[in-house]
Parts: C-alpha cells; structure tokens; sequence
C-alpha cells in the first residue's frame, strides 16, 4: 500500500514517524529516508535508536532550493538518486516480507526537479502488496494521488510562521 501524508500544515513527519515507531513495535522493519533535510531533526535521532528502524538521509544539504547553486543542485540530485536506488535494492531484496519505507519530504524533492518523480512513480508501481510505502511533502502531482492507497491531506489553520516566528528546536524541528 502507498500512503501519502501532504499539505501545508504541521505534522506530515510527525504522523509518518508515529507510524514508524508503531511498525517497529510490531517488529515489522523500517527503512525511513528523509528528502529536503540534514538529518538534524530531532526524531531522526530517537528513530536511530529504536531497534528495527533504519535512517537515511543525505550527507549534504543546502538549506532552500532558491538560495543553492546550480553545483548544490545538482549534487542533492546525485545524492537523491542514489538514495531511491537504495530503496530500490531494499524492495527487491524484501519483497516477500513486510517492510515499511517512509520517503519523508519526497514530494518536495520531485516537486523541485531534485528527483525525478517518474522514477518515484516507477518504484512505486513495482512494489509488492506487502511493502508499505509512505510518501511525505506539500503539493503532490495528480500521477502520484492517482497511486496512493491512502492520501491525508493535512492543512494549516494558523501557524506562527505567519507571524514571523522560527521553526522552534523539539517543536517544529
């Protein structure tokens, strides 16, 4: 199955992180891999330590798409291919057990030509009905709702953000 957690308000991680923990309580294995970030967030270094629960994410990030490179866009591009080739290994590997893989803040990497979301797409269609696949990020394409078991779509009301205030460290990060 194909869960897609998208929107603009808070929790996509969370609620993908939740289901995470959950899974590995039921000793079924998690390979959870976060797009967009550094690894600095503060449930990367909880899920690190929970038996069962593999994390990966890119040995460099550059902050805001708009503010890197063309040199640093393209090296997150070869880092994120090489991460989906990873998952790849990992569905063919796994594909007669239950195994849940969470793609935090993928949609935001294809929405920003960091991944090629036809590659996403492809992995997706070949996975086997025992793999749970779990997709994270704002504004997904029609081709990947279209692929989804389950979508929430988690909306802001009001955040502080709008008022001006930062991420706060163990709340927003």
């Amino acid at each position: 199955m194909i869960e897609l957690y998208c929107g603009d308000g808070k929790g996509k991680t969370t609620a993908s992180v939740g289901l995470a923990i959950r899974a590995a309580g039921h000793k079924i294995p998690v390979y959870f891999y976060q797009f967009m970030k550094d690894g600095s967030s503060g449930e990367i270094e909880i899920l690190k330590t929970i038996p069962g629960i593999h994390v990966k994410y890119p040995p460099v990030f550059y902050g805001f798409v708009r503010n890197m490179t063309k040199e640093q866009k393209e090296e997150m591009k070869d880092h994120y291919m090489s991460m989906l080739q990873t998952v790849n290994h990992i569905i063919e590997e796994h594909s007669k057990e239950q195994i849940i893989i969470v793609l935090d803040e993928i949609i935001h990497a294809c929405n920003y030509q960091l991944l090629p979301e036809s590659e996403l797409c492809r992995m997706l269609k070949h996975c086997s009905s025992n793999i749970e696949t779990i997709l994270t990020g704002r504004n997904p394409s029609q081709a990947l709702l279209d692929l989804a078991d389950y979508v929430s779509d988690i909306q802001k009301v009001k955040h502080p953000f709008d008022q001006g205030l930062l991420a706060r460290e163990g709340i927003e990060f």
